[in-house]
């Protein structure tokens, strides 16, 4: 199949997406489950990152319980995907009704310490499934400045550069830009939408425990902090009955006179314990632990190389 084709396909497919978005939302829920349960099957690849990870990550656990949390992740993952036709369509009221924003005074009180201090805030926010949805519940209250990937196929990546544009005019930055439009926007007092928990290489990486494995991370959230005096506030997002529920937590500090890993360790504690909380709405489909300390042994399968 043509790539042509291929982008062809998935915009219909978004287009039936966005029908499927002003189903009831008691209707989008009941739907949510089987076809959770087919991604389950039809996402192999994903599918064994998903049980690698949770066999790494919670080796208490049975087998017979680490497949329970895998198969109530994917059937969280495809609510999630499809919530987006709906976040991203509606209007700021019921955007306001879905997404429930707590702790809201840590945000206000760290935007009122840039315009007493000048210190920019970054907002800390994990790779949880309702990442988005948060995101846009965000932009209701300010400004964002973040990071994106680009998508190989077009449709789908106009379809979440226009998802994640619709309110205050948020500056979406290409990873492949780097981070300096990003710096030069926090200078400016551009709040940052930043979610640095992911294995991007070797390059730059400290190698920090993740529930006791070795995970290469990225200190950009912690070199940021400190070049730009920023307050770093956590925002967790996860999937409730009714929407979801996007929370602040109090800044988390990182002296300039303690080491990277020491701060990366803290960052990784509060990833473990707001997991601890939802444990099935972390994003195991990433694979965490791709880059491995040099005399370690791969811990995922070789990926299968497109013919």
């Amino acid at each position: 199949m043509s790539r042509a084709l291929v982008n062809s396909v998935v915009k219909g497919s978004l287009w039936l997406g966005g029908l499927y978005s002003y189903l009831p939302r008691g209707v989008q829920q009941a739907f949510s489950a089987p076809l959770g349960g087919l991604l389950y099957w039809l996402a192999s690849p994903r599918r064994l990152v998903v049980k690698r990870n949770l066999s790494l990550c919670f080796p208490a656990l049975t087998e017979s319980q680490q497949l329970a949390l895998a198969r109530r992740f994917f059937r969280n993952v495809a609510r999630a995907f499809f919530d987006l036709f709906q976040l991203w369509r509606v209007d700021k009221v019921a955007l306001k009704q879905l997404v429930e924003l707590e702790n809201l005074e840590y945000f206000e009180n760290a935007k009122e310490t840039f315009r007493r201090e000048g210190r920019p805030v970054i907002v800390f926010a994990p790779h949880f499934i309702g990442l988005d949805a948060g995101g846009a519940r965000l932009q209701l209250e300010d400004q964002l400045v973040c990071l994106y990937s680009n998508q190989a196929l077009p449709a789908i990546d106009a379809w979440i550069y226009k998802g994640r544009s619709r309110f205050n005019q948020p500056m979406l930055i290409s990873r492949r830009d780097g981070i300096g439009p990003l710096v030069r926007a926090l200078k400016r007092g551009v709040t940052a939408h930043f979610s640095p928990d992911m294995d991007l290489g070797p390059r730059g990486a400290e190698f920090v425990p993740f529930f006791g494995v070795p995970a290469a991370t990225q200190p950009s959230i912690i070199r940021l902090a400190h070049l730009t005096n920023a307050t770093v506030l956590p925002m967790v997002t996860l999937l409730t009955p009714r929407g979801y529920r996007a929370r602040f937590y109090e800044p988390l500090l990182f002296p300039k006179e303690e080491s990277l890993a020491q701060g990366l360790e803290r960052i990784h504690a509060f990833i473990e314990a707001r997991i601890g909380e939802a444990p099935d709405q972390y994003l195991w489909a990433h694979r965490r632990f791709k880059t491995r300390p040099e005399g370690l042994e791969p811990v995922y399968p070789p990926k299968r190389r497109r013919k």
